[in-house]
């Protein structure tokens, strides 16, 4: 029994200064960051699809807007006023108010309303308004526009149609084991790309093995191989907005690409039509899964925000590790995306991958009006 008790002591030893070591000595790598020039950014846009395509986005987290409160979101070439009745429940309303043009999101909430900061005029979240405090009749015309919100995973989504069609489908119902879960962190960027980027980066196979091939840990290209094997498959009917790509990186001693078992991972990835998906890692020090949303900001200007969860009881320093490798691979592709342009009609070969299988997938979120700025 004593010695049971003592090589359990010892594994767990020895994992944790493993963990600490890959913590302390992991290949941190910060994003670069370019200097953009305008005029080179508009050609460079032009030659991209819109860049507002239809579906739901992410305005800010849940957390951000506290119960009597209004915040002010930049996105999708507009702004917003964000804000959160007594009753607990959220309103999106353009933020200029169609009286003289105050800002919305400069004023405060009362009861369930916004009010606005210049004349007082109150809002309700269905854009109406509902009172003019010096005035006995509010005129019928007296309303802005109120987008459809829904409040998902910690994330306040509105849905954004350029032909101001209404949701052709919904966020409710997945992942519901978020509930067991415990949320960890967030982080936010601003990227010069195109959000249809990320989702041909997935169908692109080929560059798995040319970017993605060494790990954090300093030196361990030297000795170790990342071999991927890719899949992405499509959506039908009523999930025709819904693509799901799977990533096993399997880790090979360099020496004779001899597969080293219980080591690497895989990535579960299922995306929510063009603005969120979901990314699942398995790893055998660890799970995670990361909630990233791409909101278009304007041209060739999206921002992108990860948020973390983790099943409750995971080892931090492992979800801190997982993390930093992941983001490490993001980091490779954005210095990418940010400084490449886009080919309509790209050379290609059959190992190269789906791309043009997801931008076809891809197109059904463009419509006629679909507004290029």
């Amino acid at each position: 029994m004593l010695i049971k008790i003592l090589l359990g002591t010892l594994l767990f030893v020895g994992a944790v200064f493993l963990l600490l070591y890959m913590m302390i000595f992991v290949r941190w790598k910060k994003r670069k960051k370019f200097d953009f020039d305008q005029e080179t950014e508009d050609k460079r846009a032009e030659n991209y699809p819109p860049p507002y395509p239809n579906g739901w986005f992410n305005l800010c987290s849940a957390r951000d807007v506290k119960k009597g409160k209004v915040i002010e979101v930049e996105a999708l070439g507009q702004k917003f006023a964000v804000f959160r009745g007594e009753d607990g429940k959220v309103g999106v309303l353009d933020v200029y108010c169609p009286h003289l043009n105050a800002n919305l999101a400069e004023g405060c909430v009362k009861g369930n309303n916004v009010v606005c900061p210049f004349h007082g005029w109150e809002f309700n979240k269905e854009g109406k308004c509902a009172k003019i405090p010096y005035s006995d009749t509010v005129p019928k015309t007296a309303k802005t526009k109120a987008w459809e919100v829904k409040e998902n995973w910690g994330l306040i989504l509105i849905w954004y149609h350029s032909e101001n069609q209404v949701p052709t489908w919904h966020t409710d119902g997945h992942f519901e084991e978020i509930k067991n879960y415990k949320f960890h962190s967030k982080s936010s960027d601003i990227l010069r790309i195109h959000l249809q980027d990320f989702a041909e980066n997935g169908a692109d196979y080929a560059h798995f093995g040319v970017v993605h091939n060494i790990l954090t840990i300093p030196f361990a290209h030297h000795f170790i191989n990342v071999n991927h094997i890719c899949n992405i498959e499509f959506g039908e009917g009523d999930k025709s907005h819904m693509a799901y790509f799977t990533d096993i990186a399997e880790l090979a001693k360099k020496s004779t690409n001899q597969k080293i078992e219980h080591a690497g991972g895989k990535a579960t990835v299922t995306f929510f039509g063009p603005g969120f998906l979901i990314f699942e890692f398995t790893t055998i020090i660890g799970c995670l899964t990361l909630i990233k949303t791409f909101t278009p900001l304007g041209k060739l200007k999206v921002r992108m925000e990860d948020h973390v969860y983790a099943p409750k009881g995971t080892f931090g320093l492992a979800i801190k590790y997982i993390l930093g490798e992941a983001s490490a691979q993001f980091h490779d592709d954005i210095s990418i995306w940010e400084k490449k342009n886009f080919a309509a009609k790209p050379l290609l070969v059959k190992e190269d991958g789906p791309i043009m299988q997801m931008r076809a997938w891809y197109s059904q979120f463009y419509t006629e009006n679909s507004r290029m700025a």
